[in-house]
């Protein structure tokens, strides 16, 4: 009987799992979702798991725990208003930190194969779904539907999946895979990783996703440097993938050429002028400052101040208004995600000209929910996660495949927080689960090879 409740509870603990993971970017799931947090919570609690290792590895997350309870009792416009930003937001970043971290040791202690292809493939099912959507609707209208998102409203919910989708399958496909069917598996599933937000337009997902599977490849081959073998083989399957790369991006940016050819000057728009009274009254004080000069308003600089209304300037011109509005509020406001709309608010005095929900950058956008301290308190959360990853990867025993996941994950997150405001929401979630996730199966795959020798 307890062999049959402890077989009835794995079921359970993978059907939560591998429901939870797609769920994180597939629209109007929240509630399932947090269904799913429950009941792995419930499973991870009750099996009595050693914590004292993760824990020993984790000081610095405690301590941006700690901090974000006083943030709300201290510095927090009010605390019932901070109290409802910690529920929506870092609540479920503590809660989904403990559900990662005991996934990792419910994993470990049960020891699935190949759980990089499997946690990889969850990870890649939203792809697969759009995909899907798209092959229909490429049938319907016999044209390839570019700029197409199927279900999903936004594109990032494709390009945040297809990032973490692309390390963890690139770790498996060069460290893991040793059948041909599990090489053609994980690397259709790469492919699915390029296509699906090529096909949606994301510039952000295709390029996040190239620059995954070359940066986790070039730190695999460090480190394994020294064992590293090249052969004809290898040679020509790298140069045919790189034609077939650079022939689907030619084909993606074909499609859209102006959307991809100018992106970077039609960004330094948003460089003009103050940012914050731009974003308070709008273009008119760049228009007034251009006839003072006797400058006339060219069609160039239409399409400019276009962009700054509208556009890719718009995301500058958010960041540059966040970073002022750092100095303003530097303890942060009330730990919400809507803290720069707060904000801006109350410099304007009242609704924006340009109205924008976030300053597209994560790290401005943290620093005002939760203040400076807890912005760099984050940063070097995952700075942590970062180094611990790199120590296990390059032990001189052995490779541990997790430990590069979990290092190439915690940067190009970082990273990617630079360029849009990925510390909030599901995405937010998504990274709390996954880099404990990976540590703790790094920490177990470490000492699995230290008391095999």
């Amino acid at each position: 009987m307890p062999f049959a409740t402890a077989r009835y509870r794995d079921y359970l603990f993978y059907l939560a799992l591998f429901t939870l993971i797609p769920l994180w970017n597939i629209p109007h799931t929240i509630a399932l979702r947090y269904v799913c947090e429950g009941v792995l919570l419930l499973i991870i609690l009750s099996s009595g798991f050693d914590w004292k290792p993760i824990l020993a590895r984790s000081k610095l997350l405690l301590l941006f725990a700690l901090y974000l309870f006083i943030q709300v009792l201290f510095f927090s416009s009010s605390v019932s208003e901070g109290l409802r930003g910690f529920k929506s937001e870092w609540m479920h970043f503590i809660l989904f930190t403990i559900v990662g971290a005991g996934s990792g040791l419910y994993l470990a202690q049960n020891r699935p194969r190949n759980v990089l292809l499997l946690i990889g493939f969850a990870f890649a099912i939203p792809l697969l779904i759009h995909l899907s959507l798209v092959l229909y609707k490429g049938i319907t209208i016999r044209s390839i539907p570019w700029d197409y998102w199927g279900i999903n409203e936004i594109h990032g919910d494709l390009a945040y999946t297809s990032l973490q989708a692309s390390i963890l399958l690139t770790v498996y496909v060069l460290s893991i895979a040793k059948t041909r069917l599990q090489y053609a598996l994980s690397s259709l599933l790469l492919l699915v990783c390029l296509v699906s937000p090529l096909i949606a337009q994301s510039r952000g997902g295709v390029i996040f996703t190239i620059g995954s599977v070359f940066f986790t490849s070039a730190w695999y081959f460090y480190f394994k440097r020294p064992k590293l073998i090249l052969n004809a083989r290898t040679i020509l399957i790298s140069a045919l993938t790189l034609v077939c790369l650079g022939f689907l991006l030619k084909t993606g940016i074909a499609a859209d050429p102006e959307r991809w050819g100018k992106s970077v000057s039609r960004a330094l728009a948003g460089f003009q002028g103050d940012a914050n009274v731009i974003m308070c009254d709008g273009v008119e004080s760049l228009i007034a400052s251009y006839h003072s000069k006797n400058i006339p308003i060219t069609p160039q600089i239409e399409s400019e101040l276009d962009r700054i209304l509208n556009g890719e300037g718009t995301r500058i011109m958010a960041a540059r208004s966040g970073l002022n509005l750092i100095l303003q509020h530097p303890m942060g406001i009330d730990g919400s995600k809507q803290a720069y709309q707060i904000a801006i608010k109350q410099f304007c005095g009242g609704i924006p000209a340009i109205v924008i929900f976030h300053a597209h950058n994560g790290w401005i956008d943290t620093a005002l929910a939760i203040g400076i301290p807890g912005a760099l308190l984050l940063f070097m959360v995952m700075v942590n996660y970062g180094v611990q990853g790199f120590r296990l990867s390059r032990e001189p025993a052995s490779f541990n495949p997790f430990g590069l996941a979990l290092f190439a994950s915690a940067f190009l997150w970082l990273l990617r927080a630079l360029l849009d405001s990925t510390l909030r929401d599901q995405m937010l979630e998504m990274q709390a689960f996954v880099l404990p996730l990976l540590l703790t199966l790094a920490m177990s795959y470490h000492s699995k090879l230290r008391n095999t020798k």
